[in-house]
C-alpha cells in the first residue's frame, strides 16, 4: 500500500486557503460595491484566485525543491467557478495544455458546469 505524497502536501492546504481567500475577497467586493448578490463578486474572486494558483503552479513546475499544487486542487478551483481564470492561465502560461489526462478531466468539469447552467435556466423558465 503506497501513500499518496500529495494528499498531505502543504499545497493541499495552499489550495484550501486559496478557496478561503476567494471567499474573503468576495466579501470585500460585496462590501466595496455594496452588492447584495453573491454570484458576481464570487465569480470575479474565484477567477482571480484560480488564475494566480495556476500561475504559481507553472512557476514552480521546474523546481524539484517545491511541491506542486495537486491537479485535484486546480480542477476544484475551476469547478467552483474559476473556469475562465483557469483557461486564461492555461493559455497565457502554457500550463497543463499538453497533459491529456488533465485536459480530459478539465473537459469533464466544463461539461458538468454547462449541464448545471442549462438545468438552472430550464428549471427557472
Amino acid at each position: 500500500m503506497s501513500k499518496n505524497p500529495t494528499r498531505n502536501s502543504p499545497n493541499v492546504l495552499f489550495g484550501l486557503f486559496s478557496i478561503l481567500f476567494a471567499v474573503l475577497l468576495t466579501l470585500v467586493l460585496m462590501q466595496l460595491f455594496q452588492s447584495t448578490g453573491f454570484l458576481w463578486p464570487w465569480l470575479l474572486s474565484i477567477n482571480i484566485v484560480t488564475f494566480l494558483v495556476y500561475g504559481y503552479d507553472k512557476l514552480i513546475a521546474g523546481s524539484e525543491r517545491r511541491t506542486r499544487t495537486p491537479e485535484s486542487i486546480l480542477l476544484l478551483l475551476a469547478l467552483i467557478g474559476g473556469t475562465f481564470g483557469a483557461v486564461v492561465a492555461m493559455v497565457l502560461f502554457r500550463h497543463k495544455t499538453a497533459k491529456r489526462s488533465f485536459q480530459l478531466k478539465f473537459a469533464i468539469v466544463l461539461i458538468v458546469q454547462v449541464v448545471a447552467i442549462m438545468l438552472y435556466f430550464w428549471r427557472n423558465q
